[in-house]
């Protein structure tokens, strides 16, 4: 690989650099080539920790700025593909936030259970599968399970893919309890399979959040530790995309952290720690 002009430290001086402060010129210079190249529109994201995110990614690999990094992307698949997951993919698990979880099965997806005859739930921003297999466990354990249809939904191909393989780590299978693993996993050659009457009602297609259809109307929007990392304007638009792809008294399961403070702005109204109806 050509090495780019201009003056170079030493690998081990640059990856121990301070990241710097955040430089517009120079992050939409990055976010635009970024929107080039991989299809990632950056305007949503929140430039401040995206700047951090990728200024760190670059440096753990000894390069000088986020500059090189977009050079080097260029010429290099196996980066470029790294550097997708980094700005694409998010920290999830089994049962992220158990009681969450918990309050789900018995205060929406039960009483939906007995109330008619089928429940659709989006998964929106997958990852790898944690959420939407989460999902159709809990809905194996609380109701009517052929009547339940998931859309589990990403931007990213890559999480896509891992999530289609149902297949998990030992160390991934962190939150799911013994009971569970017999219940709804296959144990094989180190690695947990998730049964397949468990990834039945899951389709994955991918999706950008905020721009493509969402295929509503859904009785369930799960999008859980997402919506942090988008601008206030972002949020604005996905609160009101989540409305009016929800049915009328459907629910909207969001992250801890993401509470609404003005929910009846965009016609929802709290139902709950982390879950809003539509009004």
């Amino acid at each position: 690989m050509e090495t780019p002009p201009g003056p170079r430290l030493p690998v081990a001086h640059r990856a121990f650099a301070p990241i710097p402060e955040l430089d517009v010129v120079a992050y939409e210079r990055m976010a635009s080539q970024v929107h080039a190249l991989l299809g990632i529109d950056l305007s949503r994201y929140r430039p401040a920790q995206v700047w951090r995110r990728v200024n760190g990614f670059a440096a753990a690999r000894g390069m000088l700025d986020a500059d090189e990094l977009v050079i080097r992307v260029r010429q290099d698949a196996a980066l470029r593909q790294a550097f997708l997951d980094m700005l694409t993919i998010n920290v999830s698990e089994f049962f992220r936030n158990p009681e969450a979880w918990d309050a789900l099965a018995e205060q929406h997806l039960r009483p939906m259970f007995h109330s008619q005859p089928s429940v659709r739930i989006w998964s929106a921003g997958c990852s790898v599968g944690f959420e939407p297999f989460t999902i159709a466990m809990l809905a194996r354990e609380t109701g009517p399970f052929s009547g339940v249809e998931i859309l589990a939904t990403d931007v990213d191909e890559t999480s896509l893919s891992k999530a289609r393989k149902a297949t998990f780590t030992e160390a991934q299978m962190a939150g799911v309890s013994p009971t569970r693993q017999r219940r709804f996993f296959r144990h094989a050659e180190g690695k947990w399979q998730v049964r397949p009457e468990i990834q039945a009602p899951i389709t994955f297609r991918r999706q950008d959040l905020v721009t493509d259809p969402c295929g509503g109307p859904f009785d369930i929007v799960v999008c859980r530790n997402v919506v942090i990392y988008f601008t206030e304007q972002a949020k604005t638009d996905l609160y009101r995309r989540f409305h009016d792809c929800l049915r009328p008294g459907g629910i909207l399961f969001l992250g801890a952290t993401e509470a609404i403070p003005i929910a009846r702005t965009f016609g929802l109204v709290p139902a709950g720690s982390t879950f809003y109806r539509r009004a």
